[in-house]
């Protein structure tokens, strides 16, 4: 069986997902094989807790950033960054983000407000051939990753965007029409 990796890509919860956490969620896929299964983000679920609430409990040093902290799924794991610096990097995920899993590194992008960025607890999981399942039971819609979506949205809007865009793209590509203006009141 041949094995294609979603790492780097987007999973878009199709609209029939009714769970909780993964309802209208984004994730981003950061590691994917067939021995292991996968591991990925969301990127749409802030917290009501932010960096200045965590300052004292996780830092040495108390410091004030109303950054929210994103909860990225039901598997506990290690607190992490994403973020565009790669000299702060310990794995690119796409081309100019990447993730920060060290704890040094996390805490010096955060104590120095690194923008673009998200702070993410937890991660989602799939065992061997789970999500490959769940794809073929039209769980996810699969999209390309890049900084815009990654970074840009921070609730539900990133999951009506990403989907608008799909489906666009969908109906371009149906129409056979070769270029689609960026606001089609320009048409």
């Amino acid at each position: 069986m041949n094995h294609t990796s979603l790492k780097g890509q987007l999973l878009i919860a199709a609209p029939k997902v009714e769970s909780a956490i993964f309802a209208r969620s984004v994730v981003l896929i950061l590691e994917h094989d067939e021995e292991k299964g996968a591991k990925g983000i969301i990127l749409n679920l802030p917290t009501s807790a932010t960096m200045t609430d965590l300052a004292g409990k996780l830092f040495d040093e108390g410091f004030a950033w109303d950054k929210p902290l994103h909860l990225g799924g039901p598997v506990a794991g290690p607190l992490l960054v994403l973020h565009t610096r790669p000299k702060m990097a310990d794995l690119e995920i796409v081309s100019g983000v990447y993730v920060a899993l060290d704890a040094t590194k996390s805490q010096h992008l955060i104590t120095q407000e690194i923008e673009p960025s998200l702070i993410i607890a937890n991660f989602s999981g799939w065992a061997p051939g789970q999500l490959e399942r769940e794809l073929e039971d039209d769980v996810w819609i699969v999209a390309p990753a890049d900084t815009r979506r990654i970074f840009g949205g921070l609730d539900q809007d990133l999951w009506w965007d990403t989907t608008r865009d799909i489906r666009a793209e969908t109906l371009r590509k149906m129409l056979r029409l070769r270029h689609q203006p960026v606001d089609a009141s320009l048409n």
